[in-house]
């Protein structure tokens, strides 16, 4: 036994149609800092993110991309967060599951087959039993992904010469890095606003019960498509839950516009909500009711390492928090 944690390095990197960011971080014991966050924009047409068909367009400048942002990392195996466009999330529910890995990956494959426009033989799957629902049910978060897609990426982060510990979609990856705010009990929602995309991620004491992504983040909208998309977010929720009602919402963004904060925020606020962003701001329409936001800044999530720098003026701390929560790791 060592009467000082081990000071462990650990890399997350997300893949985006736009841009490869990283973060290099210290893990030791259970507290994790930042040692450097860096960024490198990808020419148009070198990926576009699909799940029916290869990503990877142009191979060299990818590979390329990659090798630029992890020249000095000094590491040989790195978490990377995959554009959403190319992982499908599900989650599952059994009242009786089978005890060897082998036998679950097979149940799980035999139950998404008939929602496949593919043979399960092209599908790479990924999955994590989280537990037990009050029905005594088990419930499976599962991610999946076309095999030839999988091993592209694969591919070219062997090729310069790192491993690929975890391959996994980036909504789930920035959603680790906030998940350590979320309470374990009652029923609450994540809620994800981001320039790429929109979530929702539920969870009932701690048990998933429904993830949605719009693959259409803000970038692509003005402020009255923001707002329906969100609406549409909770919307798809409450038909599939009409008797479990959210308590409350945890909402994170690198949104900068507080009147669009307003105005995408209304339904929700009338539930009560714990805003979680450096950049969002505490106006939210109440309607008459009392409501119970909090705002956390990002920056208390994370330490920072005393020999790191750099200028969040124009790519801010939410701009790297899916490669942060691929560095952290599930």
């Amino acid at each position: 036994m060592g009467f000082f944690p081990i000071k462990k390095l650990k890399a997350g990197v997300e893949v985006s149609s736009e841009k490869i960011t990283s973060a290099l971080i210290f893990k030791k014991g259970n507290i994790f800092s930042i040692k450097k966050l860096s960024d490198v924009k990808l020419p148009p047409k070198t990926i576009k993110p699909s799940f029916t068909r290869e990503n990877i367009i142009d191979a060299d400048v990818f590979q390329d991309a990659l090798k630029k942002i992890c020249h000095d990392m000094n590491l040989k195996k790195i978490s990377i967060a995959l554009p959403d466009a190319c992982v499908k999330v599900l989650i599952r529910k059994f009242s009786q599951i089978p005890e060897e890995p082998r036998e679950i990956n097979e149940m799980l494959l035999w139950n998404i087959s008939s929602s496949l426009h593919c043979s399960v033989d092209e599908i790479r799957i990924s999955w994590q039993n989280m537990g037990k629902n009050p029905d005594n049910q088990t419930v499976f978060l599962i991610a999946l992904v076309l095999e030839k897609v999988m091993v592209q990426y694969e591919d070219a982060v062997k090729k310069i010469g790192v491993l690929p510990v975890m391959l996994s979609p980036a909504g789930l990856n920035q959603f680790n890095f906030y998940a350590q705010s979320l309470p374990e009990k009652g029923n609450v929602a994540y809620l994800g606003l981001f320039d790429e995309f929109l979530n929702i991620f539920v969870f009932s004491d701690g048990i998933p019960v429904f993830y949605k992504m719009i693959k259409k983040g803000l970038l692509d909208t003005d402020s009255t498509s923001a707002i329906n998309d969100v609406d549409l977010l909770i919307q798809y929720y409450n038909n599939e839950n009409p008797d479990l009602e959210i308590e409350r919402f945890f909402v994170a963004s690198n949104i900068k516009s507080d009147m669009l904060i307003q105005h995408i925020l209304q339904d929700v606020s009338q539930m009560g909500s714990h805003i979680k962003s450096d950049m969002l701001m505490e106006h939210m329409l109440q309607d008459g009711n009392n409501v119970d936001s909090t705002i956390i800044d990002e920056r208390k999530l994370i330490e920072f390492d005393k020999r790191f720098k750099i200028d969040f003026k124009n790519n801010p701390l939410p701009f790297y928090t899916t490669a942060l929560g691929a560095a952290k790791g599930f």
